[in-house]
């Protein structure tokens, strides 16, 4: 069993968005920015989103879910990982488990005034993810690499 790699975990753990990928019922990819949390200390993929999304209604069918994250300076880095999601049932709000991304990539200032806002009044649901795949480059450091975990 190979090890998961951490070299990207502090690029990872920086606010970013995520381009998460899930399968349409016609096979066609689905593919959607959204805002995450990384746990390093789980190697696991966090996202809140609302029930109704096209990404939830794709992934309770088919949990096959892909994550590119990268960054538009030069020398470039990005992480891809693909796992199978696990989807939550409905969770009301959420505030709880939105409230976690929002601190990340705002500040805990932010959520104040985020709670009243229409994103934060959907019903939501939790997706967790552990990738079994792993591809990634920092041009910076000279890494690059991919591995299958599992």
């Amino acid at each position: 069993m190979a090890d998961r790699p951490t070299e990207m975990d502090e690029f990872l753990d920086e606010p970013r968005m995520a381009r998460v990928s899930t399968v349409n019922a016609n096979g066609s990819p689905h593919t959607v920015p959204l805002c995450y949390k990384f746990h390093s200390d789980t190697g696991t993929f966090f996202l809140s989103t609302g029930s109704d999304s096209v990404t939830v209604k794709n992934l309770r069918r088919n949990p096959a879910i892909t994550f590119c994250i990268d960054d538009d300076e030069f020398p470039f880095r990005a992480v891809i990982a693909e796992g199978k999601a696990d989807v939550s049932e409905e969770l009301g709000t959420d505030h709880e488990g939105i409230k976690t991304i929002i601190d990340q990539f705002f500040g805990p200032d932010m959520w104040a005034t985020y709670k009243e806002g229409p994103v934060a009044q959907k019903i939501r649901v939790r997706i967790n993810t552990v990738p079994s795949k792993w591809k990634w480059w920092d041009h910076r450091r000279k890494l690059n690499g991919s591995v299958k975990v599992g």
